[in-house]
């Protein structure tokens, strides 16, 4: 079955979406973004709550977040025990490649795994199509995340995506979807065969990813993502 990604924003939020079944954590700050980076404090409060042997993934914001004077100042050991970091690329324009492959070399991130972002809307975004994203997803990278920078809607899965999305597990990565993802509408993920489902608004009270999550909808989240067939292999 798939591993059930939930999104938090506190300690506290982290013990309940572990409580409630989730498999891995992922510490963002939904205030700043679709994948708004959360202070380092933040991610050291959550990691001082994350038992041993659960994967631990960070959002990082935006490429052109990092490109300019908006650049924090990174504490030697803010990626330790950190075992997933991603950020997006809304708004990188040409020259992303070389962009994201500096940044990737200058972030102390301690063996930590990069996953690759492509916008399922990368239109709206002004990110590089999805097909162009995994072409340049270097062999350092574990997964693609496809996700939505428009959090109004959910993910527009066409033939073309879908197909994009096969090609990712065909190369040996992992495969994790998410964008405006519901209870209601999760099983329908089933036809991507992902490794990971990954949820921010959907585990939180009234399904509005700017509230606290909710334990009881983390839950069912995790019925429902166990009952789905397992990941399909490359």
């Amino acid at each position: 079955m798939p591993r059930l990604l939930v999104s938090v924003r506190s300690a506290d939020e982290a013990r309940r979406a572990l409580a409630g079944g989730a498999s891995i954590l992922d510490v963002k700050e939904p205030a700043n973004g679709p994948l708004g980076r959360a202070s380092f404090e933040t991610w050291r409060e959550i990691r001082s709550v994350l038992p041993g042997g659960v994967a631990l993934s960070v959002a990082l914001g935006e490429l052109p977040e990092w490109l300019d004077e908006r650049r924090p100042d990174v504490p030697d050991d803010a990626f330790e025990d950190v075992t997933f970091c991603k950020v997006g690329l809304a708004g990188a324009g040409p020259g992303w490649e070389s962009a994201w492959r500096e940044l990737r070399a200058t972030l102390p991130t301690r063996g930590c795994r990069w996953i690759a972002v492509a916008y399922t809307d990368w239109r709206a975004a002004g990110s590089p199509p999805p097909s162009e994203i995994l072409d340049g997803t270097p062999p350092e990278c574990a997964g693609v995340l496809f996700d939505t920078w428009d959090k109004s809607s959910p993910a527009a899965w066409t033939p073309e995506l879908a197909a994009i999305a096969g090609r990712v597990i065909e190369k040996g990565l992992m495969l994790a979807v998410a964008g405006s993802v519901t209870a209601a509408t999760v099983d329908r993920l089933a036809v991507l065969r992902p490794h990971v489902i990954a949820v921010r608004g959907a585990a939180c009270e009234d399904g509005d990813r700017m509230r606290d999550l909710d334990l009881h909808r983390v839950e069912e989240l995790a019925e429902i993502v166990g009952k789905l067939p397992d990941a399909r292999l490359p």
